[in-house]
């Protein structure tokens, strides 16, 4: 009977399940290992069993509580005043609106939005989780790596017309060049990765855009290499600042990890895994990722440039590739871990 029992709940609760939602409240999950439970995805909408009912060392949350904080150090950084403050940077991504372009006032990034257009019939689009999230990551004030940015946000529809894109970063350029020498846009956050032999709409005009901005002194960061920095995704389950808690994300296979392991040593791992984000769900709610992608490790790693421009605004791409690569953390299991603290200390005047 216990067996059936334990069965019906592994049903219930699968590894990386969408709980977002969901009333669970008459369901008995006492004996789904907290393991697998953090690897889901849930949001404070989701409706939980009672205490009796979930497993002793599983509170929601509290985990979508401690999942803000983006760690590594981030928060100490912050502490110092390292926040980003007075430096410009700039998303392409989907819609933030809820209606006729008018931007769903989420507590986390709201005030830090200072200028908003849509491209391409964005703006008939429904806003999706993937916006909110990438720009609470960023800028939010809870769990944004860079909290005090100006952020400058061009969005685009779903999917892999990159025409939008370059047209979205084309204004980005021409705005940029209205603005002061010292209130220039830095960086552009875009989550998204393309291989430069694929024949996706419009993707030579997008690369060819890319190049001309960082012409213009824009520092493009996407899923890809541009920065010259080679990472990965990954994530702590536990303690968030601990680097040894750090393991590649959870969208690799066991079977990839086991056979690429050399490789994914190579790379540094930036937090893309167990985080709580901004929710499209309402203007006060959340939502926790156990299992990320890489579109999350993006705006960690253009928070952290922008923290870099604020102490140092003369910095190139390649200064800060170099300090990134010399400062990395390795941990007990032999992977490269992105050290924030150690970085941000390496490029200070």
């Amino acid at each position: 009977m216990a067996n059936l029992k334990r069965q019906n709940n592994q049903k219930i609760i699968s590894e990386f399940k969408d709980l977002r939602g969901l009333d669970l409240s008459k369901k008995d999950l006492k004996i789904v290992p907290t393991e697998i439970l953090i690897t889901t995805n849930f949001d404070t909408k989701t409706i939980w069993p009672k205490r009796d009912k979930l497993p002793i060392n599983f509170n929601p949350e509290k985990i979508i509580m401690e999942a803000k904080n983006p760690g590594l150090g981030i928060k100490e950084l912050h502490k110092r005043g390292i926040n980003g403050h007075g430096v410009k940077v700039a998303i392409i991504d989907q819609t933030l609106s809820s209606e006729n372009g008018v931007i769903m006032p989420h507590v986390e990034y709201f005030s830090r939005i200072v200028d908003y257009k849509e491209y391409g019939g964005a703006d008939k689009e429904q806003i999706s989780m993937h916006g909110p999230a990438v720009t609470s990551l960023l800028v939010g004030k809870t769990c944004g790596v860079a909290p005090e940015v100006d952020l400058i946000y061009r969005s685009t529809p779903s999917g892999r017309n990159f025409n939008y894109k370059a047209d979205a970063l084309l204004n980005i350029i021409e705005f940029n060049k209205t603005l002061s020498s010292k209130n220039k846009i830095r960086i552009v956050s875009c989550s998204i990765g393309y291989m430069e032999k694929n024949s996706e709409i419009g993707l030579r005009r997008w690369i060819g855009t890319i190049k001309y901005a960082e012409n213009e002194n824009i520092l493009i960061v996407d899923v890809g290499k541009r920065t010259g920095v080679n990472y990965i995704g990954g994530g702590a389950g536990g303690d968030k600042n601990d680097i040894n808690n750090y393991d590649v994300a959870l969208f690799f296979s066991s079977d990839y990890k086991n056979k690429e392991v050399n490789k994914i040593k190579e790379e540094i791992i930036i937090p893309s895994d167990y985080r709580t984000m901004a929710s499209n769900a309402g203007y006060r709610e959340y939502v926790y990722n156990g299992k990320g992608g890489m579109s999350w490790s993006v705006p960690y790693l253009t928070g952290l440039f922008a923290l870099a421009f604020q102490i140092n605004p003369n910095l190139t791409k390649k200064k800060i590739a170099d300090a990134i690569n010399k400062t990395v953390s390795i941990n007990k299991k032999g992977f490269k871990i992105i050290n924030p603290i150690g970085f941000i200390k390496s490029v200070q005047k």
